[in-house]
């Protein structure tokens, strides 16, 4: 399993990853957190830093930012994911009038941030 999600994430296949974790029986496998916790990240880090080309910095932010929040439900002391949120955020502070969203915000809320 490791080694099937790692091929899917080095080929920016998230969705695809994503599905077989899902997919998977949790009592075969034993570290299935540790691997959404790994394709989550990834995930958010791909959004933020390269792709996809067609949508808008906004939108890719924002989903950056939904990936993150699952990083941090798996496991709250993820320091790269609590790091990569307050980049973020610390962009839209600077740009009136904009905000990731009232439900983003509520969920980072619920995990000890202050925005």
């Amino acid at each position: 399993m490791n080694e099937h999600i790692d091929q899917l994430i080095s080929e920016d296949n998230y969705s695809q990853a994503i599905q077989v974790l899902n997919d998977s029986d949790p009592t075969k496998t034993d570290n299935l957190d540790r691997l959404k916790e790994k394709t989550y990240l990834n995930y958010g880090l791909y959004l933020e830093y390269r792709g996809p080309k067609d949508s808008s910095m906004r939108d890719r932010m924002t989903s950056a930012l939904e990936q993150y929040i699952k990083v941090l439900n798996l496991n709250p002391k993820n320091q790269k994911a609590r790091k990569e949120i307050k980049q973020i955020m610390g962009i839209y502070s600077t740009m009136p009038d904009k905000s990731p969203g009232e439900e983003i915000v509520s969920d980072l809320r619920k995990l000890g941030f202050d925005y």
